[in-house]
Formats: structure tokens, C-alpha cells, sequence
């Protein structure tokens, strides 16, 4: 199937279940909060106990798993509001979709992400292995990490870490079994955990997680912070993975048929 026709295909399952049935939109959207969530803790509980090892490591390895989280919701069919930005521009260029229609499905997939990642966070802050943890946990780090750049940083590295995970969602398309999707997005998505962008998805993840797990919260950790990085974040990502992977494979694939993906 050509990148068209696929893209094409989702657009139009998407919007028409978001039409038909509103309630299966928001569980599925709702099942990739919890999927990314699950995936970010359990790179976190690995990158924590590799850290108190080998001092420096434990980073890399959250990097390393934290693909885990995208590769299920690809698998198992949910709905991630960061995906879905490359598909709404992708189908709204090609006119499968009005932007408002898509825009308003961005809206929705991005509320019900977050209520995902809130139902998981806070049943891991009653559980033996999150519960309570201390500011230094690496989870707490690394969302401190990102609460303390400026928004000029936020807004770019949004923008790259959008892009990098929309790489893994075309390639995915392309891959002919689940071994291969497999190896195209856990890679190509520690790039982007690797280099630390900003991903509002994941940065639910993270500060939920700090917020419910941590006792004490960390020191700068406020509601006002959060607020503010999830909305520039949220508008990076809808240009790095929305317009310049979604509206740019577009427009690449609607030249010559030769050079079509």
C-alpha cells in the first residue's frame, strides 16, 4: 500500500469514528495514554536501577525502552494526539479532511491521551514500585529537566522531537510485520528521548508520574510550569510532526507517480 492510500485509510477510520461513535475514539485515545505511560515507567524503573550501577547510564537506558510505549499503541491500535498531528495535516492537504474537523479531532485525541496517562499515574503512586519516590528518582529529573528550559527551547525542541517520532510512524506504515515496526520505531524514538526534546505526550507521562509518585514534589514543580510546557510543547510538536512530516510527505506525494512513496 502506498503512503497515500494509507494515510488516506486512517484519516478516514479516524474522523468517521470520532463522527459515529465518540465513545470508541476516546477509549482508544484514552488506551494510548495508558500504553505510553506504562511504557515511560517501566523505562524509568529499568534507567533508575541501572543508574545506581553505573552512574549516567540510567538516561540512555530510559532512552533505549521508552520506544516500548509507541510501539504498542502502533500494534494494538489506539489513537496518540503526536501521531494523529502527521495524519489530520497529511489528510487535510490532500483534502480528506477540513482542518477545523482535524484540528478538533487533535483536541479531543490530546484530552483523552491525558486522562489515560492520569488513570495509570495514579494507580502507580499506590503501588510498591513508584509509590513514594523520593525527588531524585529519575523520573522526577527528568521532568524537572524539562520545566526548567525556556519556552524558546521548549518551542524547537518540540518541533525535532515531533518530527523524529513521526520518522518512526511513516516507517512503521511501510513495515510488513510487527518484528519489523518493531525495529523501525524503538530506535528512531531514543533518538529523539535520547537527545531530550520535548514530547507533550511523554512530558504527561513524566510529570504525572512525578506529581502522584513523588513525595515530596520537587522544588519548582508547579501547576503554572506544567501548564506552560504542554502548551508550547503541544504547539511545537503540531509543526515538527503536523507540517513538516505530514504536510511535507504530502506534498512530496503528490508529484510525479515515479516518486511516490
Amino acid at each position: 500500500m502506498s503512503l497515500n492510500d494509507a494515510a488516506a485509510a486512517a484519516v478516514t477510520k479516524k474522523v468517521t469514528l470520532l463522527d459515529q461513535s465518540f465513545s470508541r475514539f476516546a477509549v482508544r485515545s484514552t488506551l494510548a495514554g495508558v500504553y505510553l505511560a506504562i511504557g515511560t515507567a517501566f523505562a524509568a524503573v529499568l534507567g533508575m536501577g541501572v543508574e545506581k550501577h553505573m552512574e549516567g547510564m540510567g538516561s540512555l537506558v530510559f532512552a533505549c525502552l521508552f520506544g516500548l510505549g509507541l510501539f504498542a499503541i502502533v500494534i494494538l491500535g489506539a489513537d496518540l494526539a503526536t501521531g494523529n498531528m502527521m495524519y489530520m495535516v497529511y489528510g487535510a492537504v490532500n483534502k480528506h479532511v477540513s482542518w477545523g474537523k482535524g484540528m478538533w479531532l487533535l483536541v479531543v485525541t490530546t484530552l483523552f491521551n491525558l486522562v489515560g496517562v492520569v488513570l495509570f499515574a495514579a494507580a502507580m503512586g499506590v503501588s510498591a514500585k513508584l509509590g513514594g519516590i523520593d525527588p531524585n528518582h529519575l523520573i522526577a529529573t527528568l521532568s524537572m529537566g524539562k520545566l526548567t528550559k525556556s519556552p524558546g527551547g521548549m518551542f524547537v525542541e518540540a518541533i525535532l522531537a515531533n518530527f523524529v517520532v513521526n520518522m518512526a510512524i511513516v516507517g512503521a506504515v511501510f513495515a510488513k510485520d510487527i518484528v519489523s515496526k518493531f525495529f523501525v520505531i524503538v530506535p528512531i524514538i531514543a533518538c529523539f528521548v535520547g537527545l531530550g526534546l520535548e514530547h507533550v505526550i511523554a512530558n504527561f507521562c513524566l510529570m504525572l508520574l512525578t506529581f502522584f509518585c513523588a513525595s515530596p514534589l520537587p522544588e519548582g514543580f508547579t501547576l503554572g510550569a506544567v501548564l506552560l510546557n504542554w502548551s508550547i510543547v503541544w504547539v511545537g510538536n503540531l509543526i515538527g510532526g503536523g507540517f513538516l512530516i505530514g504536510g511535507v510527505y504530502a506534498w512530496l506525494n503528490s508529484g510525479p507517480e515515479a516518486y511516490r512513496d
